[in-house]
């Protein structure tokens, strides 16, 4: 039996709950004061209230200002916080977080860098403030389908592996099946750009519900681009692309563009709204969609792979997004544009 701390009271922390309390863990879930309200309802045994699930019993529930206790004598710490939030955590919780065998992040983003002008991999963040081994999780896995316990499979990766052992012995149960692999790179850019391409793919949803007209094909030629410029990006890091063509990239995009956050931020730019617009009714409502910054770094990240060409040349289609969502560019008319330019396959 391990001792699991999670960090973060939000979908995906509470959700892997499901999973640890079926391999007989001790589990503690730890809030911030933003999920002062969750910790409450889950200990009173009400449902989470955006996965309408309970928790399981026996998880012991921390607020904000008992994060010592609740990482004390941890074997693993589960970092499910947003990607743009996990510096600032990191920092505050680097005298607290001890010797853990592995610390697992499950927030799929970049991260700027202390000065704001870097490209970091969310693992790196964690390097800085824990000799802790990192073991990074991406795949297709819907918070709520993971709290009820049907069928996930998601990838565990680390170039530690002793900790990607550990990790997947502690997660792993009979309907949460883990693949590992040793590309971090690979798995942390996809896992942070399916959200981009969630939102390039979900624009065609709301073009469709805007003109009443289907869009199913367009968005089908979207896909296997998206697909491909993950791959690109993820070499730039030096990830590889066979590790984008499975779980954390084409299965995570798949997921995203049938019922993901990301796609809501497209589909209302599909209907009319501009970028900014979008962004702001979603994050006013209480949506994190992390595509909209993970566009910005992703399209820094290809000028940085290809400085001596514009980003058009081997991602037209992150170039296209990029447009919509920060220069209002026509929606209809940029992704057509971008599935037209085929330099991305050659």
């Amino acid at each position: 039996m391990a001792r699991v701390t999670i960090l973060g009271a939000g979908d995906m922390g509470t959700a892997l709950l499901t999973p640890l309390h079926a391999g007989g863990h001790e589990l503690r879930l730890w809030g911030t004061a933003r999920d002062a309200g969750i910790i409450d309802a889950l200990e009173r045994g009400d449902p989470h209230p955006r996965l309408s699930v309970a928790a399981p019993p026996g998880v012991g529930f921390f607020r904000d200002e008992e994060v010592g206790a609740a990482l004390d004598g941890a074997d693993i710490v589960v970092i499910a916080i947003t990607s743009n939030a996990i510096r600032p955590v990191m920092a505050r919780l680097a005298s607290e977080l001890g010797n853990p065998r592995a610390i697992v992040v499950v927030g799929k983003g970049f991260d700027s860098g202390p000065g704001g002008d870097e490209i970091l991999l969310l693992p790196h963040v964690i390097g800085e403030f824990s000799r802790a081994p990192v073991v990074a999780v991406g795949g297709p896995a819907i918070a709520k389908e993971v709290a009820i316990g049907t069928p996930t499979a998601a990838t565990f990766g680390s170039d530690d592996a002793g900790a990607l052992a550990y990790s997947h012995e502690v997660f792993s149960t009979a309907v949460y099946y883990i693949e590992t692999t040793d590309d971090v790179a690979g798995l942390e850019v996809a896992a942070a750009m399916k959200n981009a391409y969630g939102v390039a793919i979900g624009i065609a949803d709301g073009i469709e519900k805007r003109t009443g007209l289907p869009h199913a094909n367009m968005r089908a030629a979207l896909f296997p681009h998206a697909v491909a410029e993950m791959g690109l990006l993820a070499e730039s890091l030096g990830g590889r692309r066979e590790t984008v063509a499975g779980l954390s990239g084409a299965g995570d995009l798949q997921v995203t563009v049938t019922s993901g956050r990301n796609r809501l931020l497209g589909e209302r730019i599909g209907m009319g709204l501009s970028g900014a617009e979008a962004f702001r009714e979603l994050t006013a409502a209480g949506t994190t969609t992390e595509g909209y910054l993970a566009t910005e770094y992703g399209y820094r990240l290809a000028q940085r792979a290809h400085p001596d060409l514009p980003v058009d040349r081997h991602f037209p289609l992150l170039d296209a997004l990029y447009r919509i969502l920060y220069e209002d560019a026509p929606a209809t008319e940029a992704l057509w544009g971008a599935v037209t330019n085929r330099p991305v396959f050659e």
